[in-house]
């Protein structure tokens, strides 16, 4: 049986093996005790939603009364919305998680290259999810035309916001929080259960949280990846770095591409139809128009290397996924993970977000 070694019998929570003529035999797989701690880990998850959903909306309230113009201030809008999500629900979530049992992977040295190739596919592998996310909105409006399924309401607010918060908060803050919360706190409950089920219920996780269509589709892609990432390593810290060099790429790296230009003088050329005054603009603009084609290249050249070292190492046979301790019969693995009240009541929160920041 796989994740169990004769002669060397183990406890699968509270199911001890039994011996037979002598011999160690495979212990008998318990549905109930597995059940049970998939169902506190949805619920873990769930009570971290919603703590996060009821205080930010509880401080965008308080603030539209004592400031009614507070949405003109980035820095206390994000504070809303981040605010409660990692002072309050955050340490919730890992108070709760203590009653499930972990399992931290060994730790195992990656060299340099590995550690930057492997920043490459990650971040080659937000991109390709994010195109998959924007195609599927668009299928989504083209059959429901007031759907908003396309919109990435973050992505603008980072756009439009201010660099040293975007700095702080998506770029430090985010990557730490999110990083223990998915990929430590998680991944070392899901462990036992074998890298397979931890890295796909760990990508699903992390892509319902995200509460829309475009960024949950790139977030469950690069979850699964990190989730990948930090079984193969036991090292939390590279998550980490590879989560702050993407959303820094993804929010600071346009942010100060954008400012370094002049978009507004190049909508008001472009709305002339001159071409005579476009030509003289980015002449003018030529550093800008130079550095934002430069950025066009990078994410395209990230993405075609991202794509080729994956092929190669899964041609290589170099992708090893583990079995767990606890083996799940596989006629039994979707009622065991999912059909339990936490993951369900977890699912419902996360897809209702979806389908209010969608349709809402």
């Amino acid at each position: 049986m796989p994740g169990y070694q004769y002669g060397n019998p183990q406890q699968y929570y509270g199911v001890p093996p039994y011996y037979g003529y002598g011999m160690p035999q495979g212990p008998v797989f318990d549905e109930r005790a597995a059940r049970k701690n998939f169902s506190r880990i949805g619920m873990s998850y769930f009570v971290f939603w919603l703590v996060s959903i009821v205080f930010s909306n509880a401080a965008a309230l308080f603030l539209y009364i004592v400031f009614p113009d507070y949405t003109d201030n980035y820095l206390l809008m994000i504070l809303a919305a981040i605010l409660p999500m990692y002072v309050l629900g955050a340490p919730v979530c890992m108070l709760m998680m203590q009653r499930v049992p972990a399992e931290p992977p060994v730790r195992s040295k990656w060299n340099a290259g590995q550690i930057i190739g492997g920043f490459i596919v990650a971040y080659a592998l937000m991109r390709f999810g994010s195109i998959v996310g924007v195609y599927i909105g668009s299928l989504i409006e083209a059959f429901f035309p007031d759907a908003q399924a396309t919109t990435n309401n973050v992505e603008e607010l980072v756009m439009t916001g201010e660099m040293w918060v975007n700095v702080i908060v998506m770029v430090m803050a985010g990557p730490v929080v999110e990083e223990l919360l998915f990929r430590k706190i998680l991944c070392d409950r899901l462990r036992p259960y074998g890298d397979g089920i931890t890295i796909v219920v760990a990508g699903m996780m992390f892509g319902v949280f995200h509460g829309n269509v475009t960024q949950g589709v790139y977030a469950c892609v690069l979850g699964m990846f990190l989730a990948y990432v930090y079984l193969k390593t036991g090292n939390i810290f590279i998550t980490i770095g590879y989560h702050i060099g993407v959303n820094f790429m993804g929010s600071v790296l346009p942010l100060l591409l954008l400012n370094s230009a002049n978009v507004e003088g190049m909508n008001e050329v472009l709305a002339t139809g001159d071409n005579e005054k476009l030509a003289e603009f980015i002449t003018e603009n030529i550093e800008s128009f130079f550095l934002i084609g430069g950025y066009a290249m990078l994410i395209y050249g990230l993405m075609i290397c991202g794509a080729v070292i994956l092929l190669i190492t899964l041609a290589r046979g170099r992708v090893r996924l583990q079995p767990g301790r606890i083996w799940i019969p596989s006629g039994r693995k979707f009622t065991t993970v999912i059909l339990n009240v936490g993951m369900i009541l977890f699912l419902i929160g996360g897809l209702f977000e979806i389908l209010m920041s969608t349709f809402g």
